[in-house]
């Protein structure tokens, strides 16, 4: 980790800010990238999988360097940079948790095996049918046809948008979740009870 004291920050803050200062405003920056990378990378092996670390933490610096940054201090950037990583490790975790909603169910039993998709054998076909009928039937008409159009016509939440006045990306999979996870507890309840 490179450490620099304040001293040499603000000669090299200010010999950036003069015109055609782009010699100084270049060494601002790897001093400023190279500096926070290694501490970047730390926090995030922390929070993320060792598979995902460094291209996070590019995301990370190169956000910050992106972003108008107006603060007088070190410390409000470092702050700065905490707020810009917290918010790249919540969407990594979207994206998983919206990647994971669209796959299959899954069962996970003696019959069926763990990863396998199950095999429709005729057996509790009522009672599942009844269970989709309920769950469908609880949801508001718009959120009804979000349902239709991404679980039972297997199309794209974009698709879903265009055909649901109103409805945004987020929206179509917040609603797809929340449908896919309730199915799942009932069905499992079913399975228990």
């Amino acid at each position: 980790m490179v450490v620099i004291d304040r001293a040499t920050v603000r000669v090299l803050d200010a010999a950036a800010l003069e015109p055609g200062a782009t010699d100084a405003a270049r060494l601002a920056l790897q001093i400023l990238v190279f500096g926070y990378w290694d501490i970047v990378e730390s926090r995030v092996s922390q929070k993320l999988p060792a598979h995902a670390v460094e291209d996070v933490t590019g995301d990370v610096i190169a956000d910050a360097i992106r972003s108008s940054f107006a603060g007088e201090s070190i410390g409000e950037f470092r702050s700065w940079l905490q707020t810009i990583l917290r918010r790249r490790v919540v969407d990594f975790y979207r994206a998983r948790e919206r990647e994971v909603d669209q796959t299959p169910l899954e069962r996970d039993d003696a019959e069926g095996g763990a990863g396998e998709p199950a095999v429709a054998d005729g057996a509790g076909f009522v009672e599942v049918q009844m269970i989709l009928e309920d769950l469908l039937d609880e949801l508001r008409d718009d959120h009804r046809r979000v349902v239709e159009i991404v679980v039972f016509e297997d199309r794209s939440a974009a698709d879903a948008c265009t055909e649901v006045p109103g409805m945004t990306p987020d929206n179509a999979y917040q609603i797809v979740r929340r449908f896919r996870k309730e199915l799942r507890r009932r069905l499992d309840e079913g399975d228990n009870g």
